[in-house]
């Protein structure tokens, strides 16, 4: 008898589960909630523009049987939006739609002959992009997408994460790969690094000339500093 009981609950229970189930699926989506994790630190995507893309692409979720909406779909969409670098889109059990994603973050901006993008953290290419109202270097001149998103993009990251050298460097002028020049700010310098390669080495003996050497025979002011010598930097007026 014990044995039959245990049946009868189990019975009741997968009943029951199958019955919540249909039941959960014939309810109509309450709401839509949208989580933009980064907001507070840059504000390139906003809830508006999400669900004016969602009704354009008629898959708002609002008012649609719960069984009706795919997730995956919705989700697909998110990403597809210039600005969204990672996204996830899940139902709750009351049938609501939650939509958690975090921005693109773009570090170089890119102006080379009629092109113009950006590239991200990523090293991907994205579109430009009006909301984005942060500064981002600017690199311009004979740039490749390769090196734009490989070299220059090493570099970008690199200044943009370092506090001293962002303050320091306004753009990127790329001549060729092998002959690339950092403008320096306010004075408009030109920092010859040569290829981007090494770029660390380079910049950290002139930084060591600004911290130091120039303490002992005073603070000039050239037009171009040359970096690309072993050991040495070379001013020219």
């Amino acid at each position: 008898m014990v044995w039959l009981a245990g049946l009868l609950v189990v019975g009741y229970l997968v009943g029951m589960g199958i019955w919540s189930s249909r039941r959960t699926n014939r309810e109509i989506c309450p709401g839509l909630e949208i989580t933009i994790t980064d907001f507070n630190e840059r504000q390139y995507v906003t809830e508006t523009d999400l669900t004016k893309m969602l009704q354009q692409k008629s898959l708002y979720p609002v008012g649609k049987t719960v069984a009706s909406i795919s997730t995956e779909d919705i989700e697909r969409a998110v990403i597809s939006h210039p600005m969204v670098r990672q996204a996830e889109c899940y139902k709750t059990q009351a049938g609501t739609v939650c939509i958690r994603l975090t921005q693109r973050i773009p570090v170089l901006r890119v102006v080379s002959g009629d092109d113009s993008y950006f590239v991200d953290i990523d090293r991907t290419r994205m579109p430009i992009q009006e909301s984005v109202t942060t500064p981002v270097l600017l690199a311009d001149g004979n740039i490749g997408e390769r090196m734009a998103r490989n070299e220059l993009a090493d570099l970008a990251i690199w200044i943009t994460d370092n506090p001293y050298w962002i303050e320091k460097i306004a753009s990127v002028h790329v001549v060729n790969p092998k002959m690339v020049y950092l403008i320096q700010k306010p004075d408009g310098t030109h920092l010859i690094l040569g290829e981007v390669n090494g770029f660390r080495r380079k910049l950290g003996k002139l930084r060591t000339l600004y911290d130091k050497g120039f303490e002992q025979i005073g603070w000039r002011t050239y037009k171009e500093i040359d970096l690309r010598y072993t050991g040495q930097v070379v001013g020219r007026n």
